[in-house]
C-alpha cells in the first residue's frame, strides 16, 4: 500500500507557544518567544538554564505530558495553515502515517488535537516514541535520530512510502536511507536554511503547505 508520512509537532502543529510556555515555568522566568522560534531546546537549555539536568528533566516532562500540568498546554497549540485539507485530501489516495517524537502516554490527546485541528485521524497511523526513548534523549542527543531511524525503517517495510514531510532537516538523515522519491523539508525560516534540508536529504524544501496543494501525482 502506497504512505504518506508526516511529522506532527512544527509540521502540521506550531508548538512554539506551548514550549515557551513550559521553558517560561520551569525557568522561573519570561524568555523571548522570538528564541524558542529560533534556537533548538539545547540551545535554549544551556543559555539560561546553566546545563541544569532538573531544568532539563522538568522541561520534558512538562512539554510530554508526562507531568499533568502539561495537558493545558496543549491549548497553546496551533495548527499550521493549509496542512489539514491538504492532509485530508491525500488520506483519500493514500495511507497517511503520523511519524512524531511525542510519547504513547500522549496518544489520546494527540488524536484529540488532530481532531479538533480538522486532520484526518480514521484509518491512519500513529507512530509515537515510547517514553524511555526520552529518558535516553536527556544524555544523548544521538538517541532521538536512531529512534526515529528505527521506526521510520519499519514504516518502510509495511508501506511503499511515496512522501515524507517534516521540519527538521537532521531527521532526512533517516529518512534518504529509504526510497522514498519525495521527501520534502517543510522550511523554517527563523532555525534553518534551505541547504540544511538538502544536504541531510530532502529532495526539496518548501515554505508552507500551500505549496503542497498542488494535485497528487503518482
Amino acid at each position: 500500500m502506497d504512505a504518506v508520512v508526516v511529522d506532527i509537532d512544527d509540521t502540521i502543529v506550531n508548538t512554539d507557544r506551548r514550549r515557551h510556555a513550559a521553558w517560561c515555568r520551569v525557568l522561573g522566568r519570561k524568555i523571548p518567544l522570538q528564541e524558542v522560534e529560533s534556537l533548538g531546546s539545547r540551545e535554549i537549555f544551556g543559555r539560561y538554564a546553566f546545563s541544569s539536568r532538573k531544568i532539563w528533566e522538568k522541561f520534558w516532562m512538562l512539554t510530554l505530558c508526562v507531568e499533568e500540568s502539561g495537558c493545558d498546554l496543549l491549548e497553546l497549540d496551533k495548527p499550521i495553515p493549509h496542512a489539514s485539507e491538504t492532509l485530508q485530501r491525500w488520506n483519500q489516495q493514500h495511507k497517511l502515517v503520523y511519524l512524531t517524537g511525542r510519547t504513547e502516554n500522549m496518544r489520546q490527546l494527540t488524536v484529540d488535537e488532530l481532531r479538533r485541528f480538522g486532520f484526518p485521524t480514521r484509518e491512519t497511523d500513529l507512530e509515537m516514541f515510547a517514553l524511555k526513548d526520552w529518558i535516553r534523549f536527556f544524555s544523548s542527543t544521538a538517541s532521538v535520530l536512531a529512534t526515529r531511524s528505527k521506526m521510520f525503517s519499519s514504516i518502510s517495510e509495511q508501506y511503499n512510502i511515496l512522501r515524507v514531510i517534516d521540519d527538521n532537516p537532521r531527521f532526512f538523515a533517516a529518512y534518504r536511507k529509504a526510497p522514498v522519491p519525495d521527501r520534502v523539508g517543510l522550511l523554517r525560516k527563523k532555525r534553518f536554511s534551505p541547504r540544511e534540508y538538502l544536504e541531510n536529504g530532502a529532495t526539496r524544501v518548501v515554505e508552507s503547505w500551500e505549496q503542497l496543494r498542488e494535485p497528487w501525482l503518482t
